[in-house]
């Protein structure tokens, strides 16, 4: 585990540290001006090293003639990037940085040589999510390091403020932290305590929950009967965020998909590569609790309202089964035909739920919801459904504002909604063809429980960013904060 924090200047950059690593576009390793303003023996060697620098091959280094640092590594980033990749360089500085620094026992400094100022925070993203807050390794293999920051353009240092940043870093490190618990360690109790504690003291914000059979009483039976055979209780955490000025005003809605484990239910997924790491299947609620507290923190102006909807699917005597019928809060029935199509349940019953009682005029909801996301728009993008043009533009230019790529996929209700026709009840609630784009399917059916009300909604399916090699990334949070932002 590491600190993270901006440098105050060379000097503080410098002082204790091991390792230097400077990471820039190849050009601009190539031009030297990252390294400006450092002593000239680690501007001469960065000279020499820079050639052998090469964009997507990882890390080059050499032993310099300092003891402070006593390591350079130069990390080359393409000079151009597509249209759909941000030019925060966010990832590419994570997958870049994440075998390159380790901050285990000492402190590493890092320089980022940015292209234009206003790439900083999606670029300390891309840092700060190199360096992931859990772990249960022994033997002191992930000690207590630290990691110092400076921010470098052609025209010299760029400033960014220390606490814009520590408040993202631990937003985005909650964020992480939770998707990389065990569900031994989060379940659904231990995630609304950290829920609590996460906006504990941060003014004009409150908390309440519905738990267990409760949640019958609000007509959350869908959430209830994906949650109800696990040993504690399915749940949903409302968070509320209502700054002065702000009464009246319709909120602001996010909705989180919070499975602490998702074992198929009944529908079991296959033991093995299929059940392992769902620990990660509450990704869309991390995302939404880490933006949640950079929203409330930042003392933006806007009342924020967000639902955690939590939940294990488990297997016991009184799991659901396929062929059941529920009543969703929305008061559609839905007849089951795959117990492992279960987020969609506990998402649109706290979509309905927080729509029909906040009345918001957009509603964001964010799930790890299909392993088909990954197929249509990759490992690095989330896929985005959206009834309205102008708020779907937003999110994918806050998605390159903040690195966290996300793209389009369909919306079209007259030709998805057959896929869930039901003999017996208003649908069903999985698709009957997986090859007719179901991930814009499946996030049209979140939206089929809130489409008789009047508002703006996107649905942000974050499968394959939320988690990449057995790691959580807090994918999210940036993308949720920058559109709430923009709205």
């Amino acid at each position: 585990m590491a600190t993270m924090e901006l440098a105050a200047g060379t000097s503080d950059l410098l002082t204790g540290a091991h390792t230097l690593v400077v990471v820039a576009r190849k050009a601009d390793l190539a031009d030297g001006w990252p390294l400006a303003g450092l002593p000239q023996p680690i501007r001469d060697a960065a000279a020499r090293l820079a050639a052998d620098a090469k964009p997507g091959a990882g890390a080059v280094s050499t032993l310099l003639p300092t003891d402070q640092p006593r390591t350079l590594t130069l990390i080359a980033l393409f000079d151009k990037v597509s249209r759909h990749v941000s030019e925060t360089r966010s990832y590419e500085i994570y997958a870049a940085l994440r075998s390159a620094a380790r901050a285990e026992d000492g402190k590493v400094a890092i320089v980022l040589g940015l292209g234009r100022p206003e790439h900083a925070l999606g670029a300390l993203y891309g840092v700060v999510r190199s360096y992931p807050l859990y772990s249960r390794k022994t033997g002191n293999k992930n000690g207590l390091g630290r990691v110092h920051i400076a921010l470098q353009t052609r025209e010299g240092p760029a400033t960014f403020s220390a606490e814009t940043f520590a408040q993202a870093r631990d937003a985005l490190s909650l964020a992480q932290r939770l998707v990389d618990m065990p569900t031994a360690e989060l379940d659904t109790a231990a995630f609304e305590a950290e829920a609590r504690g996460a906006v504990q003291g941060i003014p004009h914000v409150t908390v309440h929950s519905i738990v267990g059979d409760e949640l019958l009483s609000e007509g959350l039976r869908g959430l209830h009967a994906v949650g109800r055979t696990a040993m504690v209780a399915p749940r949903i955490v409302v968070l509320d965020y209502a700054p002065p000025g702000s009464e009246g005003s319709a909120p602001i809605a996010l909705v989180g998909k919070g499975l602490v484990y998702d074992t198929g239910g009944l529908s079991l997924k296959i033991v093995g590569e299929r059940m392992l790491t769902m620990k990660c299947d509450m990704g869309g609620a991390a995302a939404v609790l880490g933006a949640f507290q950079l929203i409330a923190r930042s003392g933006s102006p806007k009342r924020v309202v967000a639902v955690l909807s939590m939940a294990e699917n488990a297997i016991g005597p009184n799991a659901y089964r396929p062929d059941d019928v529920i009543t969703m809060h929305s008061g559609k029935t839905v007849e089951i035909n795959n117990t492992d199509a279960e987020g969609r349940l506990a998402l649109a019953d706290a979509a309905s739920y927080v729509a029909r009682k906040y009345h918001p005029n957009v509603l964001i909801d964010a799930a790890t919801l299909t392993g088909s996301q990954l197929i249509a728009t990759g490992k690095h993008h989330a896929g985005l459904v959206c009834n309205d043009e102008g708020l779907e533009h937003l999110a994918v230019a806050a998605g390159l504002q903040s690195g966290d790529h996300a793209m389009p996929i369909l919306f079209s209700a007259e030709l998805h909604v057959p896929e869930f026709k039901s003999a017996v009840a208003d649908m069903r609630n999985s698709v009957a063809d997986r090859n007719n784009a179901s991930a814009s399917a499946s996030g049209l059916w979140v939206y089929l429980h809130i489409d008789d009300l009047n508002l703006r909604w996107l649905h942000v399916d974050l499968a394959g960013p939320a988690f990449l090699d057995n790691r959580g990334t807090g994918y999210g949070v940036g993308l949720l904060h920058a559109l709430v932002t923009a709205l």
